[in-house]
């Protein structure tokens, strides 16, 4: 097995990891904004949770400010951290998981792809553009936002949130900080920042929920979402590339419309079953486009070390 396929397999194996975890938690964060836990609720459980498990890795490694910086450190909390998961959260106060599940992710690949090109140098080949199209138009047809008949401010919030998701991506992959580190960063950089002000102002709250409903979320949001998911979806952009990795967690409409149907009883309509499909053709395009720029780097490199030397020849004059 040749060192790209291992690649791309290692990067599949973390993708599936995220899609998994990530579809379950759109679906968890809206079966808890359905109970009387609230979206500061979540938040508080979900990075709680993650930052005792990976307290460790900021204790060891530091906060990274030789690559960051304190704005950059800023960044990666705000756009992939507490502030992220509070204005998703608000968003389903307006529209189904299920489109959380599409708009989100969709929406998060297709700036990746753009921002990607613009500041890592990434490769825009004609089966990537096609890939990103694919995934918005199936997208914008999943959601029914074509005519925006169906729009709402939970759509446009779901957007805003796929924008800061890709700011994390392209962050952490132009400063090559593993996907741990990242990961502690997050995870510990949030509950600093938000346990304090959530424990004066909602600490009683959610005292009043269901103790089943609590350990629910704080297993899922907390060790699986907070801690497992980011981590894998960060080591898969690792593995496949800043688009490729992001385009892989545009699957997710299709585990979130099963699950959303399964779990919280939300309708499902035959046509957002194109809709998956467009996705999927789109994540496709986008992972062979990676794969053959992958294979024009290797040829051009073998290339240049196989061609002999060509030294300069000259005449001396008497």
């Amino acid at each position: 097995m040749d060192a790209s396929t291992k690649a791309l397999l290692s990067g599949l194996f973390w993708g599936g990891i995220a899609v998994a975890v990530l579809s379950g938690s759109l679906v968890m964060l809206r079966l808890g904004v359905q109970t009387s836990l609230t979206p500061f609720d979540l938040a508080a459980l979900r990075f709680g949770i993650a930052a005792l498990l990976l307290v460790g890795v900021i204790w060891r490694r530091g906060w990274a400010m030789d690559k960051l910086g304190v704005l950059g450190v800023l960044a990666l909390v705000t756009c992939n951290g507490a502030p992220y998961i509070m204005v998703l959260s608000f968003g389903f106060e307006f529209a189904p998981a299920s489109d959380a599940g599409a708009i989100n992710p969709g929406l998060m690949a297709v700036f990746v792809g753009i921002l990607g090109w613009i500041f890592l140098g990434e490769n825009m080949r004609v089966a990537k553009i096609a890939g990103i199209l694919a995934v918005l138009a199936g997208t914008a047809l999943f959601t029914d936002l074509l005519t925006l008949r169906q729009a709402s401010v939970g759509h446009l919030i779901f957007a805003i949130t796929g924008g800061m998701w890709a700011s994390y991506v392209i962050i952490v992959r132009k400063t090559n900080l593993p996907a741990l580190h990242a990961t502690a960063i997050v995870a510990v950089g949030s509950a600093l920042s938000f346990l304090p002000v959530y424990l004066v102002f909602f600490g009683g709250q959610i005292l009043q929920a269901p103790v089943r409903d609590i350990a629910a979320q704080a297993i899922y949001q907390g060790a699986l979402t907070g801690a497992l998911a980011v981590f894998a979806f960060t080591k898969s952009t690792e593995y496949l590339g800043a688009s490729a990795g992001a385009a892989l967690t545009a699957l997710i409409p299709i585990v979130t419309l099963i699950m959303g149907a399964a779990f919280l009883g939300e309708t499902v309509d035959g046509w957002k079953i194109f809709a998956c499909a467009l996705v999927g053709l789109g994540v496709f395009l986008t992972l062979y486009a990676q794969r053959s720029s992958a294979a024009s780097r290797r040829s051009e490199m073998t290339e240049q070390q196989t061609t002999p030397r060509q030294w300069p020849t000259g005449e001396s004059g008497a």
